[in-house]
């Protein structure tokens, strides 16, 4: 009886001290915690509440050292969300010091509260501190091993670089085409103009240009190039509020990562790389620069507080990776045409949703404000589109280069391990800031190109982590190995075997599916067809000509015939693959895990689907385009592909339902960033898309320009 008295006793020494801090009697809650913690032996299952509960009451009596002390305690926990909330709580009490000003304080606490925790430790504010015990889990589906790095390595063999310089020049190549290919579209559009005038309204215009400014476009890229270090510092001190990190700083952060970057630069003989710091949440970080010399690294705060002090250091062994392997200069220059765009249409958006707001008596002036609000959206849903498409000209490289920088972040450190901890835990805390804001940040989308980890891709993993074994969560990406995240970690994991190390992650790799793929790239495939025929005419005529046969000298002359054949063998790959890409089904797909795990889906493989969640995504004029829609469901967000009926012009008339609990049904596209074309959308209303409808149309919109220029 005594034993029982004295453990009730105990008890209710715990629920005083929890009703103490509640209330804001943080020194009577220390005394009742201690007491609590005196009486008990360490192993008691609520010795961990009555810790929690006593750092809390300690930040709230400002005493930080001893918060500190008993969160390094809870550290050595050996349940995994217990240590994760000490570590943020340690993040919270003493974020890194960058060198610079605080941040004001309001985005500051916005920015705490968004560090990324587990569902169960965010319950344990000090608004509900009763909760702190069921934050503490029996067992968790991941506990993370913190498995041990290399003391002592032999280097990895350097990889064959020519395989990230073809890309290189690819993506190049590949800028460089769009450009001509815009200026060639435009000047199509001023030919069908002025045959329309010339021929249908008989009136006189002047012949437009067609001709390719080729110098022109070399000496502005070669420009931006050369000016892009200093360009993205403008960009993102302007828009994003970058700050020095002062080496001091790192350097009592994380201590390794301070000497991994001095010896860096000590071996590429280079000074240390200018290190920079973003106040957002959103975890991120950036190389750019046309040199070495040159070179900036920024991280985001979010990114700091999301990992360790060995983690972060692996990070930054990436990034230094790609400034020995010099892929980030091609990307800076890239990242700066992208950034033009967008920040265009981020301040319109901006601009538009403001004028949407004022409100005025007069009608005449209200209706030219709301006027000016429509232009701004136009204006913004244009520089979009110029985004987009200069995108994909960096993906390449983007994908292509990260094989390589997380080989040389392994040598450097001898921590695969680490490096895999970091890019899981940035993949989870990228969801997680996107579910919180609901929506995605600007900066995750504006920097994807030289971010270690795509958001897009991102998604996958937070959902499903805690539900599926990483072998199945994977194992499209081994099948299929494509650029993905599992291919990363797949290869972090054979390094840990090659220098005896356990590793973090037991994957089970499985035999590659063999799958045809001829179908799905059937208008790549009738592209480079048309383009073949046209150069087969181009060189008969060329022959014909040497001859002094001159009936065909307008083919050889006319090198329009490229581009217009190949339009016309994009659109009839198009229309071959058509039917195969939207099937029909009256059964369609409801579980979205079992769908991710397939290693057998392809885009010509891509089920129907209908799935319930919440529409999510940006509001207003900045996603008039839905190029920001997610569905959120129980099992986690899915990227949502939508077009109106009417197209961007349907998109821009009738905003989506964002906010709304939603049925969609449409296609699961499987790819290393699966998403679904959507087909309806039923909220109280019900909404139909018009994917299919213009797919079709864009296939022969293709066919009939390119027949309307070699005309």
């Amino acid at each position: 009886m005594s034993s029982f008295s004295e453990s009730a006793a105990d008890l209710t020494a715990l629920e005083a001290g929890l009703t103490a801090l509640q209330s804001g009697q943080t020194e009577n809650a220390i005394a009742q915690f201690t007491n609590f913690l005196s009486a008990q032996p360490a192993d008691h299952p609520d010795s961990l509440k009555a810790k929690m509960g006593l750092v809390q009451a300690h930040i709230q009596n400002k005493t930080p050292d001893i918060a500190i002390a008993l969160c390094q305690d809870l550290q050595q926990s050996q349940h995994e969300k217990v240590r994760s909330w000490a570590t943020q709580m340690m993040a919270k009490i003493a974020p890194v010091d960058s060198g610079f000003v605080p941040l004001d304080p309001a985005i500051q606490s916005v920015r705490r509260k968004r560090v990324p925790q587990a569902p169960e430790i965010q319950a344990s504010t000090v608004s509900e501190p009763e909760s702190i015990g069921q934050s503490i889990p029996s067992e968790s589906p991941h506990v993370w091993k913190n498995a041990g790095r290399a003391q002592r390595w032999n280097p990895l063999p350097r990889l064959n670089p020519s395989r990230l310089q073809w890309a290189a020049l690819g993506s190049t190549i590949a800028l460089f085409a769009t450009l001509c290919l815009i200026h060639w579209i435009a000047s199509s559009i001023s030919w069908a103009q002025y045959a329309v005038m010339t021929r249908l309204f008989r009136w006189t215009a002047e012949l437009p240009n067609q001709s390719i400014p080729v110098l022109q476009f070399g000496i502005g890229l070669l420009i931006l190039f050369i000016a892009s270090p200093w360009i993205l510092d403008v960009i993102l001190t302007g828009l994003y509020r970058l700050k020095p990190l002062s080496t001091s700083a790192i350097a009592r952060h994380s201590p390794e990562t301070y000497r991994l970057i001095q010896r860096f630069a000590q071996q590429q003989k280079i000074p240390i790389p200018k290190l920079g710091v973003l106040p957002t949440s959103a975890p991120i970080v950036v190389t750019y620069g046309c040199l070495p010399k040159f070179a900036r690294i920024v991280v985001s705060q979010g990114l700091i507080d999301s990992l360790n002090e060995e983690e972060i250091a692996a990070i930054y062994a990436g990034e230094c990776g790609h400034i020995a392997h010099w892929d980030f200069a091609i990307l800076s220059l890239i990242s700066v045409v992208l950034q033009i765009p967008y920040s265009i249409y981020h301040l319109f958006a901006i601009g538009s949703d403001r004028l949407r707001k004022i409100k005025l008596n007069q009608a005449i002036l209200s209706k030219l404000v709301q006027m000016s609000a429509d232009i701004c959206m136009v204006f913004s849903a244009i520089a979009y589109s110029f985004f987009w498409i200069f995108r994909w000209s960096g993906l390449w490289l983007s994908n292509q280069r990260m094989i390589y920088s997380d080989r040389t972040a392994c040598n450097l450190t001898g921590n695969p391990n680490g490096l895999t901890r970091a890019l899981i835990k940035t993949t989870i805390a990228t969801t997680q800031i996107i579910k919180h804001d609901k929506q995605t940040h600007p900066l995750l989308e504006s920097f994807e190109l030289l971010n270690p980890v795509g958001y897009r891709s991102a998604i996958l993993i937070e959902g499903l982590f805690d539900q599926v074994s990483l072998s199945n969560l994977f194992q499209w990406d081994f099948s299929n190995k494509s650029f993905s995240l599992g291919t990363r970690l797949e290869k972090l994991m054979n390094y840990c075997e090659l220098w005896h190390l356990e590793p973090e992650l037991e994957i089970n790799v499985s035999a590659p599916i063999k799958q045809k793929k001829l179908l799905q790239f059937a208008p790549i495939v009738g592209s480079l067809i048309g383009l073949s025929i046209a150069f087969i005419l181009w060189l008969i005529a060329q022959a014909l000509f040497a001859i002094g046969n001159f009936r065909f000298n307008w083919i050889a002359s006319d090198y329009s015939l490229f581009p217009s054949f190949t339009l016309i063998g994009f659109g009839i790959g198009s229309i071959i693959r058509f039917n195969h890409f939207f099937p029909e089904s009256r059964n369609p797909e409801t579980d979205l895990i079992h769908l991710l795990t397939r290693p057998d889906l392809t885009l010509m493989n891509s089920p129907v689907v209908r799935l319930e969640g919440i529409l999510i995504g940006r509001l207003g004029a900045a996603n008039q385009l839905a190029q920001d829609l997610f569905l959120q469901t129980e099992t986690g967000l899915i990227k949502l592909n939508y077009c109106s009926q009417l197209g961007a012009i349907g998109n821009l008339l009738r905003p989506l339902p964002i906010g709304q609990t939603a049925i969609v049904t449409g296609w699961f596209r499987r790819t290393a960033t699966p998403y679904i074309d959507v087909n309806t959308i039923r909220t109280q209303s019900l909404i139909r898309a018009g994917l299919p409808t213009w797919s079709f149309s864009v296939s022969i919109a293709a066919i009939l320009l390119g027949i309307a220029q070699i005309l």
